[in-house]
């Protein structure tokens, strides 16, 4: 566990307001990207018959190949896997601002 000391001359309230704002603001922007690369990955999915997931292991196992549409999946499911991480950050942050 990451323990973050903030400083600000803003009141506690003042500043975990702002906080959950900024964080919310943050979210959106966040599922709406994710929302697209998830449509992004369902489509390579239905085209190559195949799960992002199983798609992962046999492309970082070399299973593949090269063909450059792989390349884009590969980095759609690696977009849409960073950005789920990080909005569970974010909602975990988010929720300690309302406590």
């Amino acid at each position: 566990m990451t323990e973050v000391l903030l400083k600000t001359r803003a009141g506690k309230e003042l500043a975990l307001e702002a906080l959950s704002s900024a964080i919310e603001r943050e979210l959106k922007i966040l599922k709406a990207k994710l929302a697209g690369f998830e449509e992004e990955m369902q489509k390579f999915e239905l085209k190559h018959k195949l799960s992002s997931k199983e798609f992962y292991k046999k492309f970082e196992s070399g299973e593949l190949g090269d063909d450059e549409s792989y390349f884009t999946w590969w980095a759609a499911v690696h977009a849409h896997e960073n950005i789920k991480t990080r909005i569970e950050t974010l909602q975990e942050l988010f929720g300690q601002c309302k406590q």
